[in-house]
């Protein structure tokens, strides 16, 4: 009988941020969240990577309260804030446009558009990122910080958790990264200049100054999004912290939750809000 390593996790939400801090959440950014969370289930599901079985099982769970075990992990996995191009795509529904935010169709896809080249923060995207602070200060066993190199989310973790820096290891890592090709707001800017805006993140994990990764005229595969979840779960597993934030992406944690762990439940599988918080247990 082949070995199998298993993983368990807990899922521990806050509450929703739409119902925290009503004015941070437009009715256009809540129906954008139903439209894309359908828009890429489906495109998981036509690209065959649903009940993907491999060597480690990652299984999920709602939290049940028990304190957490010898050998377990705590992971908080925050989507970034509102970036422009999220508004982009809110504003285009508004008019009636349909974007397919996958980037299988790019007429008429505000996310190809030049301006919005690794898309930062807007000013209610940064409003969502502070007003984490509450929920990151009460997180007092914080070991590490992991974010995605894509300045929105590196924008996150700053504003999310100031009082974290110079006080544990922050890393920035390519395999949270979002999504990548086609859609030009996932194309990340120079390393050089990512290292000017946060300094005090470890960038040595990118391997070049530009994003070579990035195809401008085909999407990354949801295979390959999914291979880069699980291969970060092993390196989370290797890793001798037992309490790690992370932020990153949408389409990234969507992936994660929906082919690499075996969720019990839509709570821990669902689409992430902007600027949404979800803590899990590892084992």
């Amino acid at each position: 009988m082949r070995y199998v390593t298993t993983f368990i996790m807990a899922s521990m939400m806050r509450e929703a941020p739409a119902l925290a801090d009503k004015k941070l959440y437009s009715a256009s950014a809540m129906a954008t969240a139903q439209i894309e969370g359908k828009q890429h289930y489906d495109e998981l599901e036509r690209q065959g990577v649903l009940g993907i079985v491999r060597k480690t099982r990652i299984r999920g769970r709602l939290a049940d309260g028990v304190p957490m075990r010898e050998g377990e992990k705590m992971l908080h996995l925050i989507r970034h804030g509102q970036g422009f191009h999220n508004l982009l795509g809110d504003l285009y529904r508004d008019f009636g446009k349909t974007v397919d935010s996958t980037g299988g169709d790019k007429s008429g896809n505000p996310y190809v558009r030049p301006e919005i080249e690794d898309s930062p923060l807007t000013a209610v995207g940064r409003q969502q990122a502070k007003a984490l602070r509450p929920t990151t200060r009460a997180l007092t066993g914080i070991e590490l910080v992991v974010l995605s190199p894509l300045q929105r989310a590196a924008q996150t973790a700053a504003l999310a958790m100031p009082h974290l820096k110079d006080i544990v290891p922050w890393i920035g890592h390519p395999l949270v990264q979002e999504t990548s090709g086609v859609n030009v707001c996932d194309r990340r800017r120079d390393r050089s200049e990512i290292q000017d805006d946060f300094p005090w993140v470890e960038w040595g994990r990118l391997d070049s100054e530009k994003d070579e990764f990035f195809d401008p005229d085909e999407r990354e595969s949801a295979r390959s999004v999914s291979d880069r979840g699980y291969d970060f779960m092993r390196w989370v597993r290797a890793r001798p912290e037992s309490e790690i934030i992370v932020a990153t992406h949408s389409a990234w944690l969507f992936t994660l939750l929906n082919t690499v762990i075996e969720a019990d439940s839509s709570d821990l599988s669902s689409w992430f809000l902007t600027g949404e918080l979800r803590s899990v247990i590892v084992s």
